[in-house]
């Protein structure tokens, strides 16, 4: 009978093993990793060096800032609190991008973030929703109004 660390180990040694796909599809024998279906493109570096141009010009130059991707309801959310206290937000939505992608691994590398969305206000970086949800509204007003 197997406990219950048990299966979790058991589970752990199965999804970090690679895999050989030959034994799925007969005519490759190359392997893949678990997960690495989900993983983020691989961005070239003159994209990645635009991106950084357009997040930090941005950033520079907004006071509310919100990258995003318009089918996130974490991202819909953080847009709802902040448009109930300003009209001032400048919006990227990452999807609708074709350097989205981009954006999105200079924003990883910028913060250590890797999901969305990205807050900042005044130049700071306030994280994603539940950090902009976990300050009171009046900290929130003041920090927008300044």
């Amino acid at each position: 009978m197997f406990t219950a660390a048990r299966r979790v180990n058991v589970l752990a040694a199965h999804l970090s093993r690679t895999t050989p796909i030959a034994a799925r599809t007969p005519t490759t024998g190359s392997t893949f990793k678990v997960g690495s279906f989900f993983s983020t493109p691989a961005v070239t570096p003159a994209a990645m060096s635009a991106a950084k141009e357009l997040v930090d010009k941005a950033i520079a130059e907004n006071h509310v800032v919100v990258f995003s991707k318009s089918y996130c309801p974490y991202c819909r959310r953080s847009k709802a609190t902040l448009a109930d206290l300003t009209e001032e937000i400048k919006v990227f939505e990452l999807d609708e991008r074709d350097d989205g992608s981009a954006i999105q691994a200079y924003l990883r590398e910028l913060n250590g973030q890797s999901t969305v969305p990205h807050v900042y206000i005044g130049q700071q970086f306030i994280g994603g929703n539940s950090d902009l949800q976990a300050i009171p509204k009046p900290e929130l007003e003041k920090r927008i109004k300044a």
